[in-house]
């Protein structure tokens, strides 16, 4: 248990830096509710932002981890460091060609289409905020890699605190635009842009100092197409083809969002923030933590302990995320209000996002589920298998989207997105689950069950509890109201949890 141990210290220095970054960002949410509540300015910007993060997931982060983290410790320990450092200058070098070449085409695009006259003004705010955001992919990949690297070498916490620059500079521009009331929305979101792009520099350049003192030294040749770096890019194709395709699919959502209402791509992306709060917090902050643990054990060949593993991380995972999915959905409205309810974000936008949040919710567990069994096919240096499920799950979440855009009412139809995205989610980390079992270990799905229905069980009095307490203090300010609400729930499930005896609390206490 003493590998499991290391696993769950890790996660919580993760934990600690992903809980600030994603607290940071929820106060991001809330400022940019204030600002442009849920109109269609900021949902043009949420749009554009969207198209550089696809390229981040397709270089940078899961796909360029998955491959590059498994063979950097392989040629670590089979040819030294200076071979290891050598593919992580070729790497960095071939990515910066790519992403340079791409940005310098899309910006160029950007330009030719603005000057075509009788274009939307929708279609105009989203060209005009993605030329300015498409340099960010490049630094936000070469962030991912100087990741990778420290993740490698169990350094995560550099890696960990990195991203709350980004919600920093765009927290402080937001408080900036305040003292200028003269600056239309599309100002301001230029601004946001700008932002942006200094932030990805940063928080590539906070990473180089730790990357030294692991003993980097400047390679004395770049090779960008070295057979190591084709061997990488090999298992990062499969990969950054799925992130592509699961990117895509969340681009598809935000067009289709903001086609059925202006507020729709708002609505999602503030419910969503709600979400990622706890999903950040454990389940990936586990999911980078386990990547590595995977690749040793891989190495060594350990199957027992590859199923040990997968068992306690299921089980201690759900712990947290059962009662977040439940507590989220059953306190939806409220928590929305609480959170988001000031400056132009008024009772109609806490309708309409919290409607996305309710369908969100259950998100949680299969979100956090997927983020434990797709790096244990990155260590097996399998990257196609999640893509052929990508490509499944990606065509049934579009097939649902369209079906319930066409059958909800106005004003349900992009929470209908957020439960297409949940359904389909679902239907992958069932078919995960399934050739995890087959290929790599023997998972004990009894004891896991019977963890997970004592865990749903403990729910039951929570949230009863927290609904009563808020009904009784309904009146007084909401952040209070909700918060007693929050406290009751957390009271509750723990002393349920200790009733039935649910391992996991001590699990986590001991970690």
């Amino acid at each position: 248990m003493r590998t499991n141990s290391r696993i769950f210290r890790n996660t919580g220095l993760v934990s600690l830096g992903t809980l600030s970054s994603r607290l940071l960002g929820l106060i991001r949410e809330m400022m940019m509710a204030w600002v442009f509540g849920t109109g269609g300015v900021g949902s043009a910007f949420v749009v554009a932002f969207t198209i550089p993060n696809l390229f981040r997931r397709l270089f940078g982060e899961g796909a360029l981890s998955a491959a590059f983290i498994p063979s950097f410790i392989r040629i670590q320990k089979s040819e030294g460091d200076a071979a290891a450092w050598q593919l992580t200058r070729n790497v960095t070098s071939l990515l910066i060609l790519i992403l340079g070449s791409i940005s310098f085409v899309g910006m160029l695009g950007c330009t030719y289409a603005l000057a075509w006259e009788g274009l939307p003004p929708k279609v105009v705010d989203i060209f005009h905020s993605l030329r300015i955001l498409l340099p960010y992919m490049i630094w936000i990949c070469l962030a991912a890699i100087t990741m990778g690297v420290l993740n490698a070498h169990r350094k995560f916490v550099v890696p960990a605190f990195a991203p709350c620059l980004l919600n920093v500079i765009w927290i402080a521009v937001l408080w900036g635009v305040g003292f200028f009331p003269g600056l239309s929305e599309e100002d301001k979101v230029e601004l946001i842009c700008w932002s942006i792009l200094v932030a990805g520099i940063l928080q590539f350049a906070v990473q180089l100092p730790p990357i030294r003192t692991l003993g980097y030294r400047r390679p004395e040749k770049i090779e960008p197409f070295a057979p190591e770096v084709k061997s990488v890019l090999r298992l990062m194709g499969p990969a950054a083809l799925g992130a592509a395709i699961v990117q895509i699919n969340v681009v598809m959502d935000r067009i289709l969002a903001i086609w059925v209402a202006d507020y729709g791509p708002l609505a999602l992306s503030y419910s969503e923030r709600l979400i990622y709060l706890p999903l950040g917090l454990f389940a990936t902050a586990l999911g980078t933590t386990l990547l590595p643990e995977f690749s040793d054990l891989v190495h060594e060949n350990n199957r027992e302990k590859i199923g040990r593993t997968l068992d306690q991380s299921l089980r201690v995972l759900m712990f947290v995320m059962i009662p977040a999915a439940v507590g989220l959905a059953g306190l939806a409205t409220p928590i929305v209000s609480a959170v988001f309810e000031r400056g132009e974000f008024d009772s109609t936008s806490t309708l309409v996002t919290s409607r996305a949040l309710f369908f969100y919710a259950p998100g949680l567990i299969v979100f956090s589920a997927s983020k434990i069994f797709i790096p244990l096919f990155y260590a097996h240096s399998d990257t196609r298998t999640p893509v052929m499920i990508g490509i499944v799950t990606v065509s049934a979440n579009l097939s649902l989207n369209l079906l319930f855009i066409l059958i909800l009412p106005p004003g349900w139809k992009h929470a209908g997105l957020a439960m297409g995205t949940v359904l389909s989610s679902l239907i992958q980390v069932i078919i995960l689950s399934l050739l995890a079992q087959k290929r790599f270990a023997h998972i004990h799905w009894k004891s896991i069950w019977n963890s997970w229905i004592r865990q749903a069980l403990c729910c039951i009095p929570m949230l009863i509890g927290a609904r009563a307490v808020y009904s009784l203090f309904s009146t007084w300010p909401q952040l209070i109201a909700v918060g007693l609400a929050i406290l009751t729930a957390v009271i509750l499930y723990g002393l349920s949890s200790l009733l039935l005896q649910c391992p996991e609390l001590k699990e986590l206490r001991n970690k």
